[in-house]
């Protein structure tokens, strides 16, 4: 993670990792995530980058494919509270709606 990013607080640093993620995915290799280095953290970022695929693949396949290394003591907090409601409580949302939530970010994301 540390050669995309500083940090794993934002939905640009979602979008790259996404990228790799589907680079990853075309070859059907088991994806290692590591975060060494990284500091910040937010559920967003998780949302952004992991949740399509905790929503297609479901509990399971996420836990087969998806290997997370080296997050801080916070950033688990910040990635269990992610995992449990994405992957043990999945919410659905309509196209419309995670096109809203996108806009909405990323108007938040301009004010920084």
């Amino acid at each position: 993670m540390k050669e995309l990013s500083t940090g794993a607080s934002c939905n640009r640093d979602a979008e790259k990792l996404a990228k790799e993620i589907e680079k990853a995915l075309t070859k059907k290799e088991k994806i290692i995530i590591d975060f060494e280095g990284i500091e910040r953290y937010a559920t967003l970022f998780f949302n952004f980058s992991l949740l399509p695929y905790a929503r297609q693949f479901g509990k399971q396949k996420y836990d087969e494919t998806f290997t997370i290394l080296n997050l801080s003591d916070f950033g688990q907090k910040v990635y269990n509270r992610f995992y449990k409601n994405s992957i043990k409580h999945p919410i659905k949302f309509t196209t419309e709606q995670e096109k809203l939530i996108v806009k909405i970010v990323d108007e938040i994301s301009e004010l920084d």
